[in-house]
């Protein structure tokens, strides 16, 4: 191997769990199958392709010729496929035990489906730490792609990056194939014989290099703009003619091949990172999501929850092989998929639907280990206190066969989570709107600024609704569930929807003193407003298989009348989000609203989000009537592969009784009745 250069494509297939069929349908036929069905036509050029389980579980209900043409071109030789985190989860991000199940689990299938051992692995988004060298190798697998970004950050110089690096401690070490930046955006973007010029003028010094080439295959036609020029504009037969025209001194090649032919260019300790962009968007870790974002830490608090719960029961099992506790595995695995968790060039975070599937699977997880841990009990109310966290605090969680109740004394005694296990949806599954980073952009275009030219995805090609920077609001706080205010009585719906108020007190984010009650929890916080000393103490407690309990107790110390209203926030979510079948209805009746609105209600005992389908409403119920209701839909204003987006994500109710009546003598009492209706 001393007179060519050498060329290896990797190709990553992916869609998330959770993504809507007609998605997945769309990026098949732009995308996956014309880039499949090209490629079989060349059979002489060899290509290393990774699909996700997500994708692949797709396939197989929905495309088995395409499963058939994949077997075919392995079985020829022109396909290397690669292993990987079947459900695509950021390896650092999920337990080590979680990790090589993932492997295994896809192992097991790439065998059984296609007769194929893998001895590589695509790595989710390139995120790297130093640690994962021994998870993979521990699960059988021998190399992996990142970036030549990563290499550099870890102090490999350009010129020596072409080959592949040894990472790992002792003698399990696993082999690192550098992409190559030049490539991946010349391929698909450039013309073919750019990148053959590429190769030449490297070549014209240097022998018996390999050049890799990793990036995903939506590259290929699902990205904007680029199926008509992958396709329709033949460039990718011309990319394909091109190399098979070069074959004499460029040659294709699978990793598992050159492997076993090649020395490593050195061994090295590869330091944390990920792809450029991606490191821009995290702020040089991708674990700074959960910080950047409360609802990602939630999602992954809840996550690390159930497998430890899935840990237990496999411990105190009989049959480590269970096929409840391997169907808990996989609901896990599905809920560990990543492109709900973080925010980039993509919606991800920002699109309820994968936000839903998280908490779909992981919810039905829990269920099943809830099952398997009280097969012999009947329906039973317990309350854990845990450091959910990990932030030195203690939270709780109310739990039996109907809801799980996540409840965060330290951050204003809210509720942080309320899942709903009939239907497997968390309630309060809203996401705060909070500045980024490309906001500015939207500012710009509003005030005339101009655009620089696109060249790839990563550069600002989209058109800006001008409209969008009235949008633009940032929230005090994180979209929970039973937030207490203590505000003044001339608070009207727009500054409470511009977040523009000012709070008495510090009751909506303070620390909350937490007890048990029998199978309620207390949660109870003193603080000055406007002199008076007062205090709150709220309960919560499961009331039947479709009813929370909601207490509250209001006292003074002081005799002067406390000008304020009390209020109490709700940030809901329905399974459907904001679909037409829902609709505000305030009790006594007035005029139903759809989700869209946004209003003021007076004088009700109650307001509910009634369903069309009765398949699933939310009602609450007072004992003492608010002196108004205030109600919104919360919308973000975000960045997708195609266009600046409003995404409604939940619809943020706001009670509030008048504390005119408060005195000294005797506590202000009502509860609040949360029923979920048919």
């Amino acid at each position: 191997m001393t007179d060519k250069i050498y060329f290896a494509i990797a190709l990553h297939f992916h869609q998330p769990i959770g993504n809507f069929d007609k998605i997945f349908e769309r990026a098949y036929n732009c995308c996956y199958k014309p880039l499949l069905e090209t490629l079989s036509d060349y059979p002489d050029l060899k290509v290393v392709i990774h699909i996700s389980g997500c994708l692949l579980d797709y396939l197989d209900k929905n495309h088995p010729d395409t499963i058939s043409l994949l077997k075919d071109m392995i079985s020829c030789g022109q396909l290397e496929i690669m292993a990987g985190g079947y459900y695509e989860p950021i390896l650092t991000a999920i337990p080590a035990k979680d990790a090589i199940g993932q492997i295994d689990m896809m192992l097991e299938y790439i065998k059984k489906k296609f007769n194929f051992k893998p001895s590589g692995m695509w790595v989710a988004e390139r995120v790297w730490s130093p640690e994962l060298a021994d998870v993979i190798y521990k699960a059988g697998m021998r190399y992996i792609i990142l970036d030549d970004a990563h290499l550099l950050r870890s102090g490999v110089k350009s010129e020596n990056m072409h080959g592949y690096f040894l990472t790992g401690k002792g003698k399990e070490k696993i082999a690192v194939f550098p992409s190559d930046k030049q490539l991946r955006y010349r391929i698909p973007f450039k013309l073919p014989h750019e990148t053959i010029d590429y190769f030449k003028n490297i070549h014209a010094s240097k022998r018996a290099l390999l050049f890799t080439y990793g990036d995903d295959a939506e590259k290929f036609g699902e990205w904007p703009g680029t199926h008509k020029w992958v396709f329709q504009d033949r460039w990718l037969r011309n990319f394909l003619e091109a190399l098979r025209h070069n074959k004499q001194w460029l040659e294709l090649v699978h990793f598992k091949d050159y492997l076993k032919k090649s020395k490593p260019t050195q061994s090295l300790e590869i330091k944390q990172g990920s792809y450029e962009e991606m490191m821009e968007w995290s702020q040089g870790k991708w674990l700074n999501f959960l910080t950047k974002y409360p609802e990602t830490k939630k999602m992954h608090n809840k996550m690390l929850y159930v497998s430890s719960k899935l840990e237990n029961a496999r411990k105190l099992s009989k049959n480590k092989n269970a096929p409840a506790l391997k169907e808990a595995a996989k609901e896990l695995y599905k809920g560990q998929c990543n492109c709900g968790w973080w925010h980039g060039v993509f919606g991800g975070l920002y699109l309820y639907h994968l936000r839903a599937a998280i908490y779909n699977h992981l919810i039905k997880a829990d269920i099943i280990l809830d099952g398997l841990m009280q097969k012999d009990k009947k329906s039973v109310t317990t309350i854990k206190e845990q450091d959910f966290d990990s932030d030195g605090k203690m939270e709780a969680v109310i739990e039996n066969k109907a809801f799980s109740i996540y409840v965060d004394p330290a951050e204003g005694g809210v509720i942080k989570e309320l899942d709903c296990k009939s239907a497997c949806f968390n309630i309060v599954n809203g996401l705060s709107r909070k500045p980024e980073q490309y906001h500015q952009k939207i500012i710009n275009s509003a005030q005339g600024a101009g655009d620089k030219k696109v060249v790839t995805i990563h550069d600002d090609f989209r058109i800006v609704d001008p409209h969008l920077k009235e949008k633009l609001i940032y929230d005090k706080f994180s979209r929970d569930f039973l937030r207490s205010y203590f505000v003044k009585k001339d608070l009207n719906l727009k500054d409470f929807i511009s977040s523009s108020y000012d709070e008495l007190g510090d009751f909506s984010e303070g620390f909350y003193a937490l007890s048990k009650e029998k199978e309620t929890i207390a949660l109870e916080r003193e603080s000055d407003i406007s002199g008076e000393v007062v205090s709150l103490v709220k309960t919560v407690g499961i009331k039947s298989a479709n009813e929370i309990k909601i207490s509250c107790s209001i006292n003074k110390k002081g005799r002067n009348p406390l000008n304020a209203l009390f209020g109490l926030e709700f940030n809901v979510t329905m399974p459907d989000l904001d679909s037409d079948r829902y609709f505000y209805s305030p009790c006594p009746c007035a005029e139903d609203k759809g989700m869209h609105a946004q209003g003021e209600a007076y004088g009700v005992s109650g307001f509910s989000i009634k369903d069309s389908r009765k398949e699933l409403g939310v009602c609450f119920n007072f004992t003492k009537n608010p002196a108004k209701v205030l109600y919104f839909p919360v919308k973000t204003v975000s960045q997708s592969e195609r266009a600046y987006e409003l995404n409604y994500q939940c619809s943020c109710l706001f009670f509030l009784w008048d504390m005119a009546a408060l005195s000294a003598k005797e506590a202000f009492k009502f509860n609040v009745n949360f029923i979920l209706e048919k």
